[in-house]
């Protein structure tokens, strides 16, 4: 599995006409850029993405700045055509006639000519994106009004105006005090009982410009992330369907400490390569504490990963195939705020033998072999040895989860004694969140109200939407003004 993971960069700029109704003849070039489709470079980027990619399993559309599911039907329809391979799939949603366009990755609306990006993910986990994007709210909104097969642009004042401002944001470090209230995970008022594990853990969330050292905090809708979720989701649905996912970071190899390993890594992987003929990189799961995670992303691996003796396969750095986090999980601790850290690495083999169970083996048994396994053709772990880690192991990104088991508490128990509304709370946290969010909590609200769901699940349900952060600064501002 390939993985790309690189910083976001924002490029906004004004939005163009569909490529379906935009011709060749006057193309309005804007600073070198245009919208998706819309000049001859942009569509080729994206018919080779039609082309590349297998059948999707999810299909997304772009609004409100963010992407946005399809439902399970929609889904269905358009695999259906894909997996024919047919470029324009006509279709009905909601009563309303809809041309996908895969080639152009635009998704028009019949009878308005509206239209908005569409992006997928398909079965092998690969993320496809035009490579400019727009929402329907944008393209109604734009300048660019009226369009012909004649005409590449026709503003209001009738003057094409080919070269406005491009805004450039590029996110590195301090997200915007309304962003890190809708997406950082809950930490709970009542640390302080917790001792002092609770209040670092506490300080690490809340201090700084990010969770961990030398890590951005990657948004929900960050190709890199959402690859990272889906890769994360989909193994450890085996033992917990229920795990919510809280944050992922990325690994910014920005210190001379963090580019020097970096450097060593590739170096290793070369060698490696030289040597056995494949260097057998791979992604897998380190699963630790809090604090060993820190460790570990500050200054590198150390000690050796800590198993019960009869499922221990050596002495050594403990990582699972990427498709098995379960088993990193399981040795991974909850925090003071009940989640769980897992960090996700490229990691060298090279040859790797098999370790019997319950061995005490720390290095490699003969000059053939660079890393360990319970067993190489099927491996449920990998076991580097602790005096190659640093060489053999690169930390990319780390996934925090709440496990479904730890998701009973409200985050309203945090402040004990405290009676309050549920309309008080809604008055709170609508100021906090898109219109988009407030919409679809009321929607639920309403659900739960007619009797329709449990209220439990109406408890976990607001919690994934609103985010925990958000719900907690509620409650507070309640329990202030009395």
């Amino acid at each position: 599995m390939t993985m790309n993971l690189v910083e976001s960069v924002g490029v906004r700029v004004p939005p163009s006409a569909p490529a379906s109704f935009a011709s060749s003849k006057g193309t309005c070039k804007r600073g070198g850029s245009v919208r998706s489709g819309f000049c001859k470079r942009d569509f080729s980027q994206n018919n080779a993405n039609f082309g590349r990619s297998a059948v999707p399993l999810r299909f997304m559309y772009f609004r409100n700045d963010s992407w946005v599911n399809f439902s399970a039907d929609v889904v269905e329809t358009l695999r259906a055509g894909f997996l024919e391979r047919k470029p324009i799939i006509e279709t009905s949603i909601d009563g309303s006639k809809y041309i996908f366009d895969f080639k152009r990755m635009l998704q028009i609306e019949y009878s308005t000519g509206n239209c908005r990006s569409i992006s997928w993910i398909d079965e092998s986990g690969k993320c496809f994106f035009p490579s400019d994007f727009f929402s329907e709210e944008e393209f109604i909104e734009s300048e660019c009004s009226e369009w012909d097969d004649y005409t590449s642009c026709n503003y209001k004042n009738k003057n094409c105006n080919c070269n406005p401002k491009i805004e450039i944001e590029v996110k590195i470090d301090r997200p915007s005090s309304k962003r890190k209230r809708e997406e950082e995970p809950e930490v709970s008022s009542s640390y302080k009982a917790a001792g002092n594990d609770a209040v670092k853990c506490q300080r690490l969330e809340e201090g700084g410009d990010a969770k961990w050292p030398n890590a951005i905090r990657l948004n929900e809708t960050d190709m890199t992330s959402m690859l990272v979720k889906d890769n994360f989701l989909k193994g450890i649905a085996k033992v917990d369907s229920g795990a919510l996912v809280t944050s992922i970071y990325q690994c910014k190899r920005e210190t001379h400490l963090d580019k020097a390993r970096h450097e060593v890594f590739q170096k290793t992987n070369e060698v490696t390569k030289a040597a056995r003929g494949t260097s057998n990189m791979v992604y897998a799961w380190f699963g630790a504490s809090a604090k060993r995670v820190e460790s570990v992303l500050a200054h590198g691996f150390g000690k050796p990963s800590k198993l019960p003796a009869a499922d221990a396969y050596g002495i050594g750095i403990y990582l699972s195939p990427v498709g098995l986090p379960h088993l990193s999980a399981k040795i991974a601790d909850v925090d003071g705020n009940g989640l769980k850290h897992l960090i996700l690495c490229r990691v060298i083999l090279g040859n790797v033998e098999k370790v019997e169970a319950g061995s005490e083996q720390s290095y490699p048994s003969s000059v053939d072999f660079d890393t360990g396994s319970d067993d190489p053709k099927n491996p449920k772990w990998y076991v580097v040895w602790s005096n190659i880690a640093n060489m053999h192991i690169l930390p990319e990104s780390v996934v925090s989860f709440r496990p479904s088991n730890m998701q009973g508490q409200a985050p309203l128990r945090a402040v004990a004694g405290v009676k309050y509304s549920l309309e008080k709370l809604f008055s709170k946290i609508k100021s906090s969140l898109p219109p988009g969010k407030v919409q679809e909590i009321l929607m639920i609200y309403s659900t739960y109200r007619a009797g329709m769901m449990a209220k439990d699940a109406f408890i976990k349900k607001l919690r994934q939407v609103a985010g925990d952060e958000v719900l907690r600064s509620a409650i507070q501002d309640i329990n202030a003004s009395g």
